[in-house]
């Protein structure tokens, strides 16, 4: 999860010192697992006799304290997701409080509960966006993937609600063989719309032991890859070409000059962490080899021991040597959750981009060809 994707120049320059300087500003909260769909590929969602069986929800209040802790600490930035944090009870205090604590917070949200009264609430001061997953273009995806055959229509009534009062949307897409017939009605509408997407061809397998099985409603690795380059082609337009010379340019022109060096790639456990409903604290949600309980621990010291551990780990030193790696998004997290190791070579990741490079080669063979 990044809740700093969407930063200005001047903001996302503040989060590169807060990663040279190792400090936590921006973080995620899973409020709970509990939510109102069931899609087939979910990581993090538990039935209610799951959840109370592993550990209760915290309330509004522990969270707050928690939040005050970071705050402190340096976070500017958070990141409120579930399950669906709209179903979580005490939202609006627990909101409001986060607010005064000077927190810029952004929600993950399916957007099937977004009604009037919740955009009232969130219109009042509100929020830098709502991220809402969709997870298709028909109510009939939604009923194939989610278990609603309502979904699609009720997040398209959360959208125009949320935007008639000036609130910020933003789309993600998780692309699954249960809604990738739809990737190009997805994206045409966001285009129809206005609202930036960002579509996810990788999905990460599930890590938590109540839904390890899930992994198998993910895309295979040369269908992630397929539809890596058709979301591409969407989105570049008229552009695509010029994406294609300069992806393969950099692949092919690729040499390693920096020495291996331990530490993850990314924001996370530099100036980002994740803490799950139960309370464990870890650089994301995907990172399960340092997890801490954040309210035994307090956060100062959950905040050390996950940076310590983070800077001490070693990423694979065949990832680091591969030429693919300028155009391939394997991170840490992608690691553990394929390998169950930091240092190991997902080797999904690697099918995936090479497919992608292949499929970039092809269409570059046919604009030769077509040239000629």
């Amino acid at each position: 999860m990044d809740p700093i994707s969407y930063l200005n120049p001047i903001e996302r320059e503040i989060c590169n010192r807060a990663d040279y300087h190792h400090i936590p500003v921006a973080g995620n909260i899973e409020l709970l697992p509990l939510c109102n769909m069931s899609c087939k590929m979910c990581f993090a969602r538990m039935s209610r006799e799951e959840m109370e069986k592993h550990a209760p929800m915290k309330t509004w209040k522990e969270w707050l304290e928690i939040a005050e802790q970071f705050s402190a600490a340096g976070t500017l930035f958070l990141l409120l997701t579930g399950g669906e944090p709209f179903m979580y009870p005490g939202i609006e205090q627990l909101y409001r409080e986060l607010r005064r604590l000077g927190l810029i917070i952004s929600f993950n949200s399916n957007g099937t509960l977004i009604d009037e009264g919740i955009a009232d609430f969130l219109a009042k001061d509100p929020p830098r966006r709502i991220n809402i997953t969709l997870y298709g273009a028909s109510d009939e995806t939604y009923a194939s993937l989610c278990g609603n055959p309502r979904g699609f229509t009720q997040v398209m009534r959360g959208v125009e609600l949320l935007r008639e009062r000036g609130i910020s949307v933003k789309f993600n897409c998780s692309l699954t063989p249960y809604n990738i017939h739809d990737l190009d009605a997805i994206y045409e509408a966001a285009v129809r719309l206005d609202i930036p997407i960002e579509v996810g061809y990788y999905m990460f397998p599930p890590v938590r032991d109540n839904n390890r099985q899930n992994a198998q409603y993910r895309l295979a690795a040369e269908d992630a890859a397929r539809a890596r380059f058709r979301y591409e082609q969407l989105k570049y337009g008229n552009q695509f070409a010029d994406m294609v010379k300069f992806s393969l340019e950099s692949y092919r022109n690729y040499s390693q000059t920096r020495k291996y060096e331990k530490g993850y790639s990314c924001r996370s456990g530099n100036s980002v962490f994740w803490i799950n409903y139960d309370g464990l604290m870890s650089a994301c949600s995907f990172t399960t080899d340092c997890q801490v309980d954040v309210f035994r621990a307090g956060f100062e010291n959950a905040w050390e021991q996950i940076h310590r551990f983070v800077e001490t780990s070693g990423m694979s030193p065949a990832c680091h040597m591969c030429k693919m790696k300028v155009l391939c998004g394997t991170c840490a997290a992608a690691a553990i959750a394929e390998t169950g190791e930091v240092g190991g070579t997902p080797d999904y990741y690697c099918k995936l981009t090479g497919t992608y490079i292949a499929l970039l080669e092809e269409y570059e063979r046919k604009m030769k060809s077509e040239a000629e």
